[in-house]
């Protein structure tokens, strides 16, 4: 009996031990210990937004696609390649992983991503090596909401899944095993009204560097202006709802070091406004004051 119950004790402190040395890895991991020959890839998600009230985006998996470090420095073609004269001609896509990272399946609307702001929208471990393309797949529950009405949002020729291809400058290399991307969703150029109340997704996506761009910010003044603002430079176009009430209002990601800001002021009879030749610093923020739109 006495050795019944021992080989009992025994069993029961083996069990903590497992549950707390098992408890420990996973704090080390999360804590930022990586395991040797993996990396940590974290993909952030912002929107260049669209006058709706919610844009809503059915997101159900982020992967992404490796090229281990021992596949570099082979001359194949990217089975993926275009003919574009990039970096995937130096790549061998024949050992290349795509490894899937850790999400929050499900709705996200994107203007709450507005104005400067983003979420972590994935990250994990992968094999060691660069990211040459991000997958996105996408579900069903896609909508728009116009005036407090919700329209669904039915994808581009019913197409669930969406590739992006990254460069070498794209990557915040917070360490050599610690990788971040930004991904814009842009919505204005996202959404295709066929006719009156039946849109389409046909989702744009660019990556970008806060670091590698610029930013301009400002408050855009009144509120019963319903402003649109709109950074012009290089023949692109990246626009910006202001907050209601402060009229606060941020256009990240801009490759240029000048730009037009136009206001475009859609209600109440208030005036366009122009701010022509917008002096910008690469990785850092031009403040443009406060704009007071006048009738």
């Amino acid at each position: 009996m006495k050795r019944s119950r021992s080989l009992i004790l025994f069993s029961f402190l083996v069990l903590i031990f497992t549950i707390f040395y098992t408890s420990c890895q996973k704090e080390k991991n999360i804590s930022g210990t990586i395991p040797q020959g993996q990396q940590r890839v974290s993909i952030r998600l912002s929107d260049n937004p669209v006058n709706f009230d919610a844009v809503n985006v059915d997101i159900q998996a982020v992967e992404v696609q490796v090229i281990p470090d021992s596949c570099q420095g082979r001359h194949h073609d990217d089975e993926d390649n275009d003919g574009e004269d990039d970096h995937d001609h130096n790549r061998d896509a024949s050992c290349s992983v795509w490894d899937t990272l850790d999400i929050h399946p499900g709705v996200y609307n994107l203007l709450d991503l507005a104005n400067g702001s983003d979420t972590i929208l994935a990250n994990g471990l992968t094999i060691t090596g660069k990211i040459s393309k991000i997958r996105l797949t996408l579900g069903d529950q896609n909508s728009v909401v116009i005036d407090s009405v919700s329209y669904p949002l039915t994808l581009w020729n019913n197409n669930h899944h969406m590739t992006i291809k990254v460069k070498g400058e794209d990557v915040d290399m917070i360490n050599p095993n610690d990788l971040q991307f930004w991904l814009d969703f842009d919505a204005g150029r996202s959404i295709v009204r066929i006719r009156d109340n039946n849109f389409v997704l046909k989702p744009y996506l660019r990556v970008w560097l806060p670091a590698h761009t610029a930013s301009i910010s400002g408050h855009i003044l009144p509120d019963s202006a319903s402003s649109v603002v709109a950074a012009i430079f290089n023949g692109d176009t990246l626009v910006a709802i202001p907050k209601p009430y402060s009229g606060y209002f941020k256009i990240r990601g801009i490759t240029s070091t000048s730009a037009d800001v136009f206001i475009n002021a859609t209600t109440n009879g208030y005036m366009d406004t122009t701010i022509a030749g917008v002096q910008l610093s690469v990785g850092k923020d031009t403040d443009i004051g406060t704009v007071q739109l006048h009738q």
